[in-house]
């Protein structure tokens, strides 16, 4: 008996805790992304197609979509008893199938089980009134997304209000028909001196070294430094600088959606998501202290909150 009581404590104490139990909901979810497309044309040319495509489905209860500028979502909904693994293989291959009837610049099409333990179990934001935009979403990016990913028991961390950093270039539409350069001109010229590839092996005895040549725009100068080159002798007679005829400008993507803490802008909120079984109290305490020994390590005017 006593032994029974002892065990029975040990297993209560090892017992995860969470919100919400983790249970596979009969429900799939198919999200499409197509930039720049409006809602009508997310509907009819993406939606409707996958609505009819999975329509047929065993177990299939109810198939909604709901489209909007740039992005739709297909929710199917199973009967209780269905073996939900099972549906996800059938609507992969019901959307496979459908691709060829699909716009064939579309992104691949993301499905997705749901469950209550996909979602956060708790918000960071991190915000700064002194720094641009840009730099604020390269520092989430590349340093703290991943320091708070390298926590024990973090399944993935998603992001908030983020915008991908960009370099925009602005042509002077005057200075390009001086110079006759074209907008083609100008795009060929920055897809071929913005790049990143291998370009093979040096030996040296007994080692062997990878190279590569690093060309990819780090700032706004180097952008601007790329040479248009010339035509022999059609319209451009030689080569010419882009900043002669654009300016480039360190910025970002086009601003959709924004995040704000307490009024303060820009924001970028990271929402933090355990892995499966793990005990939800324990991981947000110990992303607490993981971000209270990074506060040293901030940018000037970067602060992080918990919402």
């Amino acid at each position: 008996m006593v032994g029974l009581i002892v065990f029975g404590m040990i297993s209560y104490l090892g017992l995860g805790i969470s919100q919400l139990p983790d249970v596979d909901f009969p429900v799939i979810t198919v999200t499409v992304t197509w930039a720049g497309a409006p809602p009508d044309v997310m509907e009819s040319a993406v939606a409707d197609i996958i609505e009819d495509a999975v329509m047929s489905v065993d177990g299939t209860q109810l198939v909604q979509s709901t489209s909007q500028e740039g992005s739709a979502q297909v929710r199917i909904q199973f009967n209780l008893n269905q073996d939900i693994n099972v549906a996800l293989e059938e609507v992969q291959t019901k959307i496979s199938q459908a691709a060829r009837n699909l716009p064939q610049n579309i992104d691949p099409p993301v499905i997705t089980k749901t469950n209550p333990e996909d979602q956060p179990i708790m918000w960071v934001a991190a915000y700064s009134a002194g720094s641009t935009l840009r730099s604020l979403m390269l520092f989430v990016r590349d340093h703290l997304r991943d320091a708070v990913t390298t926590v024990n028991g973090v399944g993935d961390v998603l992001l908030g209000g983020y915008v991908d950093p960009q370099m925009r270039v602005w042509m002077d539409n005057a200075k390009m028909m001086r110079n006759q350069v074209t907008s083609q001109d100008v795009i060929e010229a920055l897809n071929a001196g913005n790049v990143l590839a291998p370009t093979g092996y040096q030996d040296r005895g007994d080692r062997e070294r990878f190279v590569r040549v690093h060309s990819e725009f780090e700032d706004a100068k180097q952008c601007e430094n790329v040479v248009i080159p010339s035509r022999q002798g059609q319209i451009i007679w030689k080569p010419l600088p882009l900043r002669f005829v654009a300016a480039c400008e360190e910025g970002t993507d086009e601003i959709r959606r924004i995040s704000r803490y307490r009024g303060i802008q820009p924001t970028v909120g990271l929402g933090v998501i355990k892995q499966h079984g793990t005990n939800a109290v324990a991981i947000g305490d110990a992303v607490k202290q993981k971000l209270a020994a990074l506060k040293a390590y901030l940018p000037k005017g970067m602060n992080l909150g918990i919402v």
